[in-house]
């Protein structure tokens, strides 16, 4: 069990025609306290 007081972090790999879906969940995870990594390029 993850440590309460440590955020998950999270890296999101997609395929480019995912990237509007994938920015959105990315979006989603940073409301609920989780640390994504996204390669925004």
């Amino acid at each position: 069990m993850p440590d309460p007081k440590r955020p998950l972090k999270v890296f999101l790999c997609h395929a480019s025609a995912d990237k509007p879906k994938v920015r959105e969940l990315y979006r989603t995870l940073r409301r609920r306290g989780v640390q994504p990594w996204l390669d925004k390029v």
